[in-house]
């Protein structure tokens, strides 16, 4: 007999039953730990863990790791955009050329370890890092990349691991 609260009558449990599946596969318990992803990560955690793993292109990333310098970056392209158009508003080249290259060198900066992050995210999730590649893609690749963000650790992601 099942009780549809998530208990079950049989075994007397009143707590809900969980699928073994959906736990997230171990990770790291010190925030230095860059072999492992760090599940939960706070902002600043995980954007030092960004750039500390700058290059590093095996291993996993959790999915705090790859959406906390996904916001980072949004906020400093809208940054160097409000300086740009603040340029451009007020006809001062010299405002709207610093907010270009503030975007530019923002984007320099961000490049490199966002693909890393994205093929740890992608090994976190069991799948292949080559399918970063999607993200070039016409239409596809912001669609693609959202996705990638999105999905569920597995356990069987630790082949991707380290060691």
């Amino acid at each position: 007999m099942v009780n549809f609260d998530g208990g079950s009558a049989a075994t007397g449990s009143p707590h809900p039953q969980t699928y073994a599946g959906w736990a997230e596969p171990p990770g790291a318990t010190d925030p230095d730990d860059l072999s492992l992803p760090l599940y939960g990560a706070g902002f600043t955690q995980a954007l030092s863990r960004f750039f500390r793993s700058y290059i590093r292109f095996s291993g996993r990333a959790s999915r705090s790791e790859y959406w906390w310098p996904a916001l980072a970056f949004m906020l400093m392209a809208l940054a160097s955009g409000a300086v740009f158009m603040a340029g451009t508003a007020t006809e001062s080249d010299a405002l709207a050329v610093t907010g270009g290259v503030m975007f530019v060198i923002a984007t320099l900066v961000w490049i490199v370890p966002s693909w890393a992050v994205l093929v740890r995210r992608l090994h976190d999730a069991d799948q292949s890092g080559w399918l970063c590649l999607l993200t070039l893609l016409p239409y596809v690749g912001g669609i693609a990349s959202l996705v990638f963000g999105l999905l569920r650790s597995k356990p069987e992601g630790v082949r991707f691991d380290d060691r």
